[in-house]
């Protein structure tokens, strides 16, 4: 088995500052193969700094005048030229994707308070993994409660649920977190997903109080 690859952190360089690195494009240090085996993810200083306190130190006090961020990348578990057509088509534009599905979800007025858990449907669990990393990082990075639990169903539940179409499993679902109490008051499920397996586009819902909404 192949072990995941370690992530490498580092700040991101600004003008005089030392201790940090360049976007990892290609260059003098690296070609443009193993650039693009990498997998990257900027982030806030405070932010990385939680996530990985050893290698991010905790930003300067409010009201220092250098506003830094961190870059968190790791080498693709895959290769490009490993990885399926359909995974490949998502993930080069994935982060785009999950911007626009998280800004229509939690837009509404009122979202604040609201805990998000995010799960993530898709056939590879390796690529669902991704894409649930991340929502949870753009919800996170608009100041949103992310809770790392997903709501879980009854074998029964997920047993009929697989029988229907999409578009009736999903708002079925949804009624049963809170019939069952996965998701209590203020607590919503951002669900991603494929509807067709022959679709690279992703789909997504949110289920709030029972009822189910598709974004997209």
């Amino acid at each position: 088995m192949r072990a995941l690859p370690m992530p490498l952190v580092a700040l991101v360089c600004h003008a005089g500052m030392t201790g940090c690195v360049l976007d990892p494009a290609p260059g003098i240090w690296q070609s443009r193969t193993e650039a693009r085996n990498l997998e990257c993810t900027r982030l806030s200083q405070a932010r990385a700094h939680e996530l990985y306190p050893t290698e991010v130190p905790e930003p300067a006090p409010r009201g220092h005048f250098d506003k830094t961020d961190a870059l968190a990348c790791q080498g693709r578990f895959l290769r490009l030229d490993e990885r399926a057509a359909r995974d490949e088509a998502l993930l080069s534009s994935l982060r785009e994707s999950v911007a626009e599905i998280v800004e229509e979800a939690s837009n509404p007025p009122g979202f604040e308070e609201v805990v998000w858990h995010v799960d993530a449907f898709y056939p590879e669990p390796r690529v669902a993994g991704k894409i649930a990393v991340a929502a949870r990082t753009e919800l996170a990075e608009r100041g949103r409660r992310v809770s790392d639990r997903v709501p879980l169903l009854a074998a029964g539940d997920i047993v009929v649920l697989g029988r229907l179409p999409a578009k009736e499993a999903y708002p079925l679902a949804c009624a049963r977190y809170s019939t069952l109490g996965a998701l209590r008051q203020r607590e919503a499920l951002l669900g991603l997903m494929l509807i067709d397996a022959r679709e690279t586009e992703l789909h997504a819902g949110l289920c709030l109080e029972g009822k189910w909404r598709w974004l997209r």
